[in-house]
This record gives C-alpha cells, structure tokens and sequence, in this order.
C-alpha cells in the first residue's frame, strides 16, 4: 500500500499521514537510522501492524520519505530556447532544491546507503524516477544536432549532476547560479554542435 497516491479512503488517507509526519519527525531529529516500523508506530501513535500494512519493510517508509521529503521540484526548461540555457535552467532549479531540505534529506539518506541496506533500496527504487528529464533534453538536442552525435548522454548527465551532488553531500556548500553555469559552460559546451 506504499504511496499515498494508492490511497483513497480519508480515514486512511489521515492515518498514513499520521505516520509520514511522524516518520519524517524522526528523520529530522535522528537521521534514516532512526525511522523504523516501531518508532513511526510509537511516535504516530498508530499500531505497528498498520504502519506495516502501509510499508511492508523500512525501505518503504524512506523512499515515501524520498518521494515527499526530497520532491526535487524539477519542471521542463521552456521549449524553443539554446541547449545550454535549457539544461542550465534545470540545473538551477534542481541546485534550488538541494540547497533546501530536499537537498538534506537526499543527501543524509546517500550518505547513508553504503551502511544500510534498506536505505540503499529506497534510493535505487528512487532512480526509477530520478532525473529522467535532464536525459530527455540532453537526448532531444542530440537528436536535433545540439550535441555532437557521438556524444554519451548517461556520461554526460552523470558529469552534469555529479557536481551538485559533490557540492553538497561533501563540501556542504551552497550550490549558486554562478557554480551552475560554470560547470555547464566547462561541461556541456565542448559537447556542443557547431
């Protein structure tokens, strides 16, 4: 039952909510070691059994976590305009994000992956819809002749988003709009068509 978008019922719908509030309070507080079935049944009040009927295993709660706490909030760049502005503008929104809470939830819970499988479960089942759009526009001007033909895309995203994340995760700076268009002129410029 995973996801309240599954959910229908209001009193359900109140209750699941119960329990994500109380499970990001612990995130918060303690970090995704501390969000378990037992302390979001304690701290929600609700009994243990539906905290597991809404989340079959803790790696169900943190990516619900991941879904709300960490909504990157990334929309499509306009249409119409150069490559390089469009990624540029992707990549300022996505820095926006991570320069907020998003970004210390993510980065608390990748932190963590090495050391706790459920945590790494949430995040792999995270990349299913992780940052498709950047690949999207990066595809779209290959095919349109933007970009060198040859050019690897899943490379070049990963030299795009690394450095956010780089930002952030190890440096825990802020990532500015100045850092951004650095690394896209430094980064996707020699990729560009002429």
């Amino acid at each position: 039952m995973s996801g309240p978008e599954l959910i229908t019922n209001p009193q359900v719908q109140r209750t699941h909510q119960l329990m994500l509030d109380a499970a990001r309070e612990l995130l918060s507080e303690n970090g995704p070691g501390a969000v378990t079935h037992l302390r979001v049944s304690e701290m929600s009040g609700v009994a243990r059994a539906t905290v597991y009927r809404h989340w079959p295993d803790r790696a169900d709660i943190l990516l619900d976590l991941l879904r709300g706490g960490a909504d990157l909030h990334l929309t499509p760049p306009p249409e119409g305009i150069p490559l390089a502005d469009r990624v540029t503008i992707l990549l300022r929104t996505l820095a926006t994000s991570l320069n907020g809470d998003s970004g210390r939830i993510l980065t608390a819970m990748i932190g963590l992956a090495e050391w706790d499988e459920d945590v790494f479960a949430a995040l792999e089942r995270m990349r299913a819809f992780g940052p498709t759009l950047l690949r999207d526009i990066l595809a779209a001007g290959r095919d349109d002749g933007s970009l060198v033909a040859r050019t690897n895309i899943d490379l070049l995203m990963d030299v795009l988003i690394g450095p956010l994340f780089l930002q952030r995760l190890l440096h825990h700076a802020e990532i500015t709009n100045a850092y951004v268009d650095d690394l896209v002129a430094t980064t996707l410029g020699p990729c560009l068509a002429e």
